[in-house]
């Protein structure tokens, strides 16, 4: 593993790049700063493909608010009306979309700088803390994310939290994913162990339902290309401005699955994405405004990136059917994601 310069953050804090590389041609590029994933290159055979959005330098994910790459808690995802309860105690934490929270409030772990350390080769471990009552959240909380390269070129994420104080954690990589290395992703192959997703209502949070994909254009239970139904007449598509919804995976809760499978219509790059979590959101990157400058001088717009985000069940605290992410003061947050890349 190897270590260069990344810039200087606006205040004044150095960031470093550490690349991870397999035995199989891919590496990967992490930032100590929001705990980044800047690149996946894949070996192919007119060159190495980058697989996911970023930045050349800092400076670009600072002036950008899309979250590319970035750890996202400590909660991911929305929280209606911005709060969250824990046995019959209310606390109201940063409202930074509208009347709600998204991803942790103004300064959530993608602000943040990590400590990093290197316990094995193509391992990488981030520390960072988040103080008791930041954003609102009760409790401090220790957080430790290990990236781990396989020889083979799965990329795991693995993330572990403490609190001291009864809390919520619910964890998320935001990577944008591209696996043709540019253009539009709607000829993407996309396959989801979901037959469930949870509607979502005028102001993008779940309404407590939780549906039936069957019949309706979100269902990938059997592959397909991710803009096969996207332009259809529905509410949903509608609500979303295209697909920005939280599956409800088949498996046990806790259980590390293979739970999506995304397939580059061009290069044939396939990734799987395994994991422990219960819910993934899927999100054709319908808000990103005023096509960012990225890596390479190229732009993106929405529609040429998708997220794969593990999770828990956004608005959760809001929605009595969904499995609530509270974290007990002394007790541990364990999820692992893992991306598996084939070619």
């Amino acid at each position: 593993m190897s270590a260069t310069a990344f810039g200087v953050t606006k205040e004044g804090l150095p960031v470093t790049r550490y690349t991870l590389e397999s035995r199989s041609g891919i590496t990967v590029g992490v930032l100590d700063r929001g705990a980044i994933i800047q690149s996946i290159l894949v070996p192919c055979p007119d060159g190495p493909v980058d697989v996911v959005a970023g930045f050349d330098d800092i400076s670009g994910y600072e002036a950008c608010d899309a979250y590319l790459g970035a750890l996202v808690g400590r909660h991911a995802n929305r929280l209606g009306g911005a709060f969250i309860e824990i046995d019959g105690k209310r606390w109201p934490v940063t409202a930074n979309e509208g009347a709600k929270q998204l991803h942790g409030g103004l300064h959530g772990f993608d602000q943040k700088m990590f400590a990093a350390e290197q316990p094995a080769p193509n391992c990488l471990v981030l520390r960072c803390v988040s103080p008791d009552g930041e954003e609102g959240f009760p409790g401090e909380v220790t957080l430790q994310a290990t990236y781990t390269l396989s020889d083979e070129g799965a990329l795991s994420l693995d993330y572990q939290a403490t609190s001291t104080r009864d809390t919520v954690i619910n964890l998320t990589n935001h990577s944008y994913f591209n696996l043709n290395g540019g253009g539009s992703v709607l000829q993407h192959r996309l396959w989801l162990a979901a037959s469930r997703f949870t509607p979502i209502d005028a102001d993008a949070l779940p309404t407590g339902e939780i549906r039936d994909v069957a019949g309706t254009p979100f269902d990938f239970c059997t592959a397909k290309q991710i803009g096969a139904d996207l332009d259809a007449c529905d509410e949903q598509l509608a609500l979303g401005h295209g697909y920005d919804h939280n599956f409800v995976l088949d498996k046990a809760s806790g259980e590390l699955a293979t739970v999506a499978e995304l397939c580059g219509d061009q290069t044939g790059i396939r990734m799987r994405c395994v994991t422990t979590c219960p819910g993934l959101q899927l999100y054709t990157a319908n808000f990103l405004q005023s096509p960012p400058l990225v890596k390479g001088e190229k732009t993106i717009a929405p529609r040429e990136a998708v997220c794969l985000e593990t999770q828990y069940f956004p608005n959760s605290m809001n929605c009595p059917a969904f499995e609530k992410p509270i974290v007990r003061a002394g007790g541990l947050y364990h999820e692992r994601t893992i991306y598996e890349f084939i070619k």
